[in-house]
């Protein structure tokens, strides 16, 4: 194992990967800096709501989904309480074109299809449909709120067991402008990651044409991923951690200093790289690469020390495939890996809400001109966009915020 310690982070590449930097890495790596006036604003007054997943489309248009349950029905969305003027949330897929500009908006709940509780997965498959996952919702706070501890009455909550979350197990696709084609799995299941037909929490999509093959990654209540056939939706094969059968058995929690575990926690991203499959396994801060039919390849752990949610929330390569970028919603930064190797280069982005700034980065995708656009659920509810201006020397193992030269 190799580990670099860089600004209190570390990364450590281990299984089989050798070398000290990828193809055309040495001579340096990719700038960005964001654009702060991307996307252009939505009209008024529409706001969005924590946006979950992001996907590009070969045209370069993007498009995301939004959940509907993060907005404060006090002092937020009035225009729908009827308390006042501001705010209404859009509907939950966007898409806009590479210049900001919105197309169109469309889906959410009760429009005849089972959207799901809490979205959190989109991608577009080759025949230009979107496949749309879901996850896990925690369950709802009583009258008390805040952890059920009464109101300003100090009201005991209720006796007995704590109510259960509710699990998205099925999948959506859609035609590009939202006609609904199909539903995959079963709605309202139970989540298992032995089952053919129900899903738990499917949180990423990675499309394989030639094979007419979706691989899936399932996800936040399952561990493992699954492979579908893209036309039909019917089940093909599924694995967990280092190719094994996947299991929902109970997992210590991690810890930086233990043994790697032989299972998957959040399988939170799934991504076809040079006709090899990346899977992000958040919680224990790795990425695990496997040949297509699920034989293990090598792993490479990102920001090991880090706990909670973990550091591999999602990842995305350059369009030379010299490069991987990693999402990591712990740190609130974007690293930048050598793809060959997963050997760290240097990572930009910090916490706050101003441009360049993350607040629960969650998701990332790369368009044709190595241009990176991230997306930010919970309180973040935000798209931006991190222009790529070239390469150059690595001028510091974390960046920061990316302005704009000679921008403050």
């Amino acid at each position: 194992m190799k580990r670099l310690i860089v600004g209190g982070l570390a990364v450590s590449v281990m299984g089989g990967l050798a070398g000290c930097s990828g193809g055309g890495s040495s001579d340096g790596v990719p700038i960005f800096e964001v654009d702060a006036l991307w996307p252009m604003p939505l009209e008024y007054p529409n706001i969005l709501g924590p946006v979950s997943g992001v996907t590009v489309a070969p045209d370069g248009n993007l498009l995301i989904v939004t959940r509907q349950d993060g907005f404060n029905a006090t002092n937020e969305i009035n225009s729908v309480t009827g308390t006042g003027q501001c705010c209404t949330p859009t509907q939950a897929v966007l898409e806009f074109t590479p210049d900001g500009s919105l197309v169109r908006e469309w889906g959410g709940p009760d429009m005849g299809y089972p959207w799901p509780v809490r979205p959190h997965g989109i991608g577009i498959d080759p025949d230009g449909n979107l496949w749309i996952g879901g996850g896990v919702a925690p369950p709802a706070r009583g009258r008390g709120g805040r952890g059920g501890r009464g109101g300003r009455g100090g009201a005991a909550a209720p006796a007995g067991p704590p109510p259960a979350p509710t699990f998205d197990t099925h999948i959506l696709k859609f035609s590009r402008t939202g006609q609904h084609l199909m539903t995959i799995g079963e709605v309202g299941g139970t989540p298992n990651s032995q089952s053919q037909t129900s899903f738990g929490g499917a949180a990423g999509f990675a499309f394989d044409g030639g094979a007419n093959e979706v691989y899936v990654a399932d996800g936040y209540a399952n561990h493992r991923v699954v492979v579908l056939d893209i036309s039909t939706g019917e089940f093909k094969r599924s694995w967990g951690a280092y190719g094994e059968a996947p299991s929902d058995g109970a997992m210590q929690p991690y810890s930086p200093s233990g043994t790697p575990s032989r299972q998957f926690a959040t399988v939170s991203c799934v991504r076809l790289i040079d006709d090899l499959v990346y899977v992000c396994d958040r919680e224990n801060d790795r990425i695990q690469i496997f040949e297509k039919d699920g034989t293990f390849v090598s792993e490479g752990t990102v920001a090991p020390e880090t706990l909670g949610r973990g550091s591999v929330f999602d990842v995305a390569a350059s369009p030379d495939e010299d490069f991987l970028y990693v999402a990591d919603g712990m740190n609130e930064r974007v690293h930048i890996l050598d793809l060959e190797t997963l050997t760290f280069r240097t990572s930009f982005g910090i916490g706050g809400r101003y441009p360049s700034h993350f607040r629960e980065l969650g998701s990332l995708v790369v368009d044709a001109d190595g241009n990176i656009f991230t997306s930010e659920d919970g309180q973040g509810r935000r798209v931006q966009k991190f222009v790529n201006t070239g390469s150059g020397p690595v001028a510091m193992e974390h960046q920061g915020a990316v302005y704009p030269a000679g921008a403050r």
